[in-house]
């Protein structure tokens, strides 16, 4: 990651963050709605004890909470490469071609001069 700042850390980190409760979130619904089912249709899941089960919840919060994050920071690090890589074209292009406020002076000079014409 191309963090610069402490404040780009803890932005990035907060991102993390949230992504990961709302990936642990997704993984924890579906795990409930699967494990419902199985108590319901499954006997050899239905004579798990409830410690086993409550492992196994833990595991999908985990794994949930891992791929969130990860997939979060990614996009947060996308984003920021994004705009990195925007600013130094941006450079690229004022030095060959100047930038549109040199632009508007050169334009602005060559109207309030007067034309040595005539």
């Amino acid at each position: 990651m191309r963090l610069i700042q402490q404040n780009m850390d803890d932005l990035a980190a907060a991102e993390a963050m949230r992504g990961g409760a709302i990936g642990a979130l997704k993984y924890c619904t579906v795990a409930l709605f699967a494990g419902g089912v199985l108590q319901a249709t499954w006997p050899k899941f239905a004579a798990v004890r409830p410690p086993q089960k409550a492992w196994l919840m833990v595991a999908v919060f985990l794994g949930g909470f891992g791929n969130g994050s990860d997939t979060t920071f990614t996009n947060f690090e996308r984003r920021d490469r994004e705009m990195q890589i925007r600013v130094a074209e941006q450079k690229r292009h004022d030095i060959l071609y100047g930038s549109e406020e040199e632009h508007r002076k050169a334009a602005a000079a060559s109207l309030s001069s007067p034309s040595s014409s005539a």
